[in-house]
């Protein structure tokens, strides 16, 4: 992923589509993928079924883990 003007890097879900945004926020990222995932869809997609995950900040990779 390349940093695009300073803003964080995200991978965005709705079933078996993935794809990359670049904002500032997750709702920001979350919006953009919904526009994005619309173009291809005859159905109405809605915000709460698109999950997003925070994978580039400040140019740094991000790793999640599982904690219990």
């Amino acid at each position: 992923m390349n940093n695009e003007n300073n803003k964080n890097g995200y991978i965005a879900l709705y079933k078996d589509k993935k794809i990359e945004v670049y904002a500032d926020t997750t709702y920001q990222a979350q919006q953009l993928a919904l526009v994005e995932f619309q173009k291809n869809s005859r159905r109405k997609i809605k915000g709460y079924d698109i999950s997003v995950f925070l994978c580039e900040k400040n140019g740094e990779s991000v790793t999640h883990t599982v904690d219990f």
